[in-house]
């Protein structure tokens, strides 16, 4: 989506424009900018030479974490310049620690980024991708079925039109038997929503719930023979209302 950039925001993203972190709309501004003010390239320059000293990151953070990289350094971005542009180009230390410090702060923004999703990347573990991407919805929306000592996570995305179930403390069926989730629309029809699978050495269980997450109104779970059953032979063990 095009953003507009007020003129006096231009300044503001004169760092951001420094290490090529800018929109196209962004650049232009800054770039109108600085025809209407030729003393700000100095400070562009300055940052520009003391972002070829630092090392580059190994990994580029994801779109999401841009808003929030750009407020960080904002906060910390040097005083506007009060020298001429050519004086500028010979800068004194101190203009130099200033825009390193600047590039320090947006490096450091970067590494805690980057970190943020190696380590999300890291708690996804074993999750099937299919589960994760429900998961990571921003709609996502979680709901409990809670059987005590046991329990199932039912995770659905409207915009998406999927749900999945995820848990930790089911553990295995008995021999000859297996766990079936089922999913209630509106009308009180129910249908199977799939066999849960062994859990795997951590423990976790996840899948997709079949059926039509969109119109399902409730999703329980019963034990059943191990090839699963058209409707529960048992009593349901737990259910909850989506």
């Amino acid at each position: 989506m095009k953003r507009d950039v007020r003129p006096g925001d231009a300044y503001g993203l004169i760092g951001a424009y420094a290490v090529d972190a800018v929109t196209p709309e962004e650049r232009e501004a800054v770039e109108a900018y600085l025809r209407d003010h030729p003393e700000a390239l100095g400070e562009v320059l300055s940052l520009q030479e003391a972002a070829a000293t630092l090392p580059a990151p190994e990994l580029t953070p994801p779109a999401h974490v841009r808003s929030e990289l750009l407020a960080q350094v904002a906060r910390t971005r040097p005083l506007p310049p009060v020298v001429p542009v050519a004086a500028e180009r010979s800068q004194t230390p101190r203009a130099a620690r200033r825009a390193i410090l600047w590039l320090g702060a947006a490096a450091a923004a970067i590494v805690i980024a980057v970190a943020g999703v190696r380590i999300a990347s890291d708690d996804a573990g074993s999750m099937p991708a299919p589960v994760a991407e429900v998961m990571h919805a921003d709609d996502a929306r979680e709901s409990v079925i809670d059987m005590g000592e046991h329990k199932i996570t039912v995770t659905r995305s409207m915009g998406m039109d999927k749900a999945v179930v995820t848990s930790t403390t089911m553990g295995r069926a008995p021999d000859g038997m297996a766990y079936q989730m089922w999913v209630k629309d509106s009308s009180g029809k129910l249908v199977s929503g799939g066999l849960l699978p062994e859990p795997e050495k951590d423990g976790l269980i996840a899948m997709p719930l079949h059926g039509d997450a969109g119109a399902a109104r409730e999703v329980a779970v019963s034990m059943e023979p191990a090839g699963g059953s058209a409707q529960p032979t048992s009593k349901v063990l737990g259910s909850v209302q989506l």
